[in-house]
């Protein structure tokens, strides 16, 4: 996540912006904090009358999904005589779980349970012993009991006209005898 801090010196003097950072704390209970962000050191000077824009990144924990939390976030500045800090955002944040992210731990759980009510429907079918009947099922439902083909017709050959073949004569083939 980012934060974009608008900055614009009003002042007579020149400042010098010096680091900005954050923390995300229990809404009740301000002073309970959850999370202390990374401070960004930007020291960048801005002349008076002039502005600035700053990024300020930040990453939070996706185990914080589902929570509300009170966020802060200060700038911290200083001209030739004092050091002033600025809290430019604090409110309360609704984290939402990340959408459209593939979780992987959530997947596993429902592969596992997927595998528990098979198990326990096969477990059931068996003890009821509809066991071949289920199968029988399954196999009309995927297609493997559907009608038979006939079979093709085989060659059979010439074994009932031995004795008329004219080709057979003179040769060592006795007729009335098959091989």
């Amino acid at each position: 996540m980012k934060i974009l801090l608008g900055f614009r010196n009003n002042g007579d003097a020149a400042v010098n912006v010096t680091h900005i950072a954050g923390s995300l704390n229990v809404p009740q209970m301000f002073s309970f904090y959850v999370t202390n962000f990374t401070t960004q050191q930007v020291h960048t000077l801005v002349e008076s009358g002039k502005e600035a824009s700053f990024e300020y990144p930040f990453l939070l924990d996706p185990s914080l999904a589902g929570h509300e939390f009170q966020l802060s976030v200060t700038a911290f500045y200083e001209d030739e005589s004092e050091t002033y800090a600025s809290t430019f955002y604090n409110s309360t944040i609704a984290v939402n779980d990340p959408v459209g992210v593939f979780d992987t731990q959530t997947f596993v759980v429902k592969l596992v349970l997927l595998g528990i009510v098979a198990a326990v429907a096969y477990a059931g079918v068996s003890a009821a012993g509809a066991m071949p009947a289920v199968e029988k099922s399954l196999k009309k439902a995927i297609g493997s009991g559907t009608k038979k083909q006939a079979a093709p017709k085989r060659e059979t050959g010439t074994a009932k006209n031995f004795g008329k073949n004219e080709w057979l004569q003179g040769t060592s083939f006795k007729e009335g005898k098959a091989q």
